[in-house]
């Protein structure tokens, strides 16, 4: 039993730092501008969006499937004054 022991921890170590590594590199964060960023979507790229109902925009309830390719960002908004 206790030889059996010796030659599962190396094999459980290893394991544990393959996962706790691939875990920690799967996650990226880009920061886009806020008054002026551009981004193009990638594939599967899934989301609630706003759309305008004729008065004013409406978060839409469901999820949707956004197109591999279209482009999301803001513009400069129409409220401000300039002088």
């Amino acid at each position: 039993m206790n030889r059996l022991l010796q030659k599962m921890l190396p094999l459980f170590l290893l394991t544990s730092v393959i996962v706790g590594v691939s875990g920690c590199e799967s996650t990226r964060v880009v920061f886009v501008p806020e008054d002026d960023g551009l981004v193009r979507l990638g594939p599967a790229m899934r989301g609630h969006v706003y759309f305008w109902n004729g008065n004013s925009w409406e978060l839409s309830a469901n999820k949707v499937l956004l197109p591999e390719g279209w482009y999301a960002g803001s513009i400069e908004s129409q409220d401000e004054t300039t002088e």
